[in-house]
């Protein structure tokens, strides 16, 4: 048998070296982490989220997984040089830092969205800043010519948060409509302190709230010029990182006297003529409390003699008595009453009657409770929160015996039924509840049987009797809603106005413009025909009265 031989094999020269291995990129592993990324956070989106905002924050932590993921396939499975993988994280870490050099984040959303601005740009309250110095001077003046007069109230003044009923209808007033024809008048704008109240509007002053550097400063403007009439300060400043910076509450007038809530929880009773201080108090510090995560925002509410507002949050669960509200005397400031066990939240104390019976109502982090306004005794509480504990909008009175009631974070509203307690075991019935209307820190209005208001920043006309929408259309973010004859009058949060026919049957958009520049959570007021706007950056008064023909 023939054996054949090995076949001869030539083996490579050795010049002195070995070329290295060829390495092949793993671009299937990348893609498939890319893929299963972008799938979990499009899942989290539509399936796990309750609302926008925990939409926007399920693509935060969605992203920062997706990012981990990718950094250590690059790193570990990529299969490229470990030369070349370290450029590339090099890389990308120049790149966000080139980013972030070149901008900033000015501020974020209602729902939490960032918005970025170039860092060589001056920010909003420099630019107040220097709008103040200009002005500086002229304010000595006109406080000597404001120490002899006397203001009063008329039916026809804007005196507390969304109005005298506190409830943003505007009544017995007529506004133009034919924007395009007759546009609204632009009185005076310019740069303010930043904030997110209103203004309180009392014959020919306007009075706001505001942070100028470290001062929280109470500011009262004539109402034709927008010139600064006087100022108080105290030597405060809240800010939070998703909130922004400074007072959230509106303030409320009443017999010549200005109450205010700064957002450290400073109360303090002015002269509303001269701004000179009459009494205050620092809630928080007198009463041993911490403060809420977005700062005091509860406006002050006037019963008979008594100025009624929130208070903070017990350092200490187990001491948590007399913790919801706090009452006043509006004249002299001393304590009259404190109530209530629950967590405060970011809504205002309103005042109503039902069933016969004189309540203050207050949405607390956990529900509605209302208070007898005599002395602060719990008359009944109804739960009502949501995931986050935040509830901020103010409930509407459907008639003398019923509620609507709405708040946002995925859980929608409802309507309560108040029961005289002589007929009745149960004091809170609930009719029906809904998921639209998920209105997070704005408030609805409501006209013949329906409320509008924004749902997650989406206009929703809702059927009160038996909580189905009618309809949803047009986005407006975060903004704020008045009632104005058959017209609702929408602040948006970009800013921009928008006038939309009060119409259960459907949507109808009447006329727009564009009002002020910069995020706008605050709410508008509407004084004899002039329209009062504002937000952290600017404030500006229009004319709206038809015009003459």
């Amino acid at each position: 048998m023939n054996v054949s031989e090995p076949e001869h094999q030539e083996l490579p020269e050795l010049d002195g070296s070995v070329s290295p291995p060829v390495r092949k990129l793993r671009w299937k592993w990348g893609l498939g982490i890319l893929l299963l990324g972008i799938a979990a956070i499009i899942y989290r989106w539509f399936q796990l989220a309750p609302d926008r905002t925990y939409q926007v924050f399920s693509v935060y932590s969605g992203t920062l997984y997706l990012l981990i993921g990718m950094l250590i396939w690059w790193m570990l499975i990529s299969g490229v040089a470990w030369k070349m993988r370290f450029k590339g994280l090099l890389g990308t870490v120049l790149l966000f830092g080139l980013f972030f050099a070149l901008f900033r984040v000015e501020s974020f959303e209602g729902d939490m969205v960032p918005r970025f601005r170039f860092r060589f740009l001056p920010t909003s309250e420099q630019r107040a800043e220097q709008y103040f110095e200009q002005i500086e001077n002229s304010a000595p003046a006109a406080n000597v010519e404001l120490t002899e007069q006397t203001l009063e109230v008329s039916p026809d003044d804007w005196p507390a948060f969304r109005g005298a009923e506190r409830d943003g209808v505007v009544r017995d007033q007529t506004i133009r409509t034919d924007w395009k024809q007759n546009p609204p008048e632009l009185l005076w704008k310019h740069p303010v302190g930043a904030g997110w109240g209103s203004f309180c509007v009392i014959g020919d002053r306007a009075f706001t709230q505001e942070q100028r550097g470290e001062q929280e400063t109470v500011v009262c403007y004539d109402v034709l010029s927008g010139e600064q009439i006087w100022t108080h300060a105290d030597p405060v400043r809240f800010s939070e990182t998703l909130g922004g910076v400074g007072p959230r509450a509106t303030p409320t007038f009443q017999d010549g006297l200005l109450f205010t809530m700064g957002g450290t929880g400073i109360l303090n009773c002015l002269n509303a003529g001269t701004g000179e201080r009459v009494w205050s108090h620092d809630l928080l510090k007198e009463g041993g409390l911490k403060n809420l995560e977005w700062g005091m925002a509860g406006s002050p509410l006037i019963w008979e003699d008594l100025v009624i507002v929130n208070q903070g949050i017990q350092k200490s669960e187990s001491k948590a008595e007399n913790q919801s509200l706090i009452a006043f005397d509006r004249l002299s400031g001393e304590k009259v009453w404190s109530g209530g066990t629950r967590k405060s939240s970011y809504s205002s104390p309103q005042f109503v009657v039902l069933n016969e019976t004189s309540q203050v109502l207050v949405f607390h982090s956990k529900g509605l409770e209302s208070f007898a306004p005599q002395d602060g005794t719990s008359l009944w509480f109804f739960p009502w929160t949501n995931q986050a504990g935040i509830n901020a909008a103010q409930a509407i009175v459907v008639d003398d015996r019923s509620l609507f009631l709405g708040t946002g974070y995925g859980k929608g509203s409802t309507r309560l039924r108040i029961n005289p307690s002589e007929n009745s075991d149960a004091k809170v019935t609930q009719g029906w509840k809904s998921q639209s209307m998920k209105l997070k820190f704005n408030s609805a209005v409501q006209r013949d049987g329906f409320v509008f208001g924004l749902d997650e920043g989406v206009l929703t006309c809702l059927n009160l009797e038996t909580g189905k929408r009618n309809w949803k259309r047009g986005r407006y973010g975060y903004g704020q809603i008045l009632l104005v004859g058959s017209h609702l009058l929408i602040l948006a949060e970009d800013g921009h106005i928008e006038l939309v026919k009060a119409d259960p049957e459907q949507y109808e958009q009447v006329a727009e413009f564009q009002a002020i520049e910069g995020q706008t959570w605050n709410h508008p007021a509407l004084v004899r025909g002039k329209l009062f706007v504002r937000n952290s950056e600017e404030a500006a008064c229009y004319e709206l009265k038809p015009v003459s023909k």
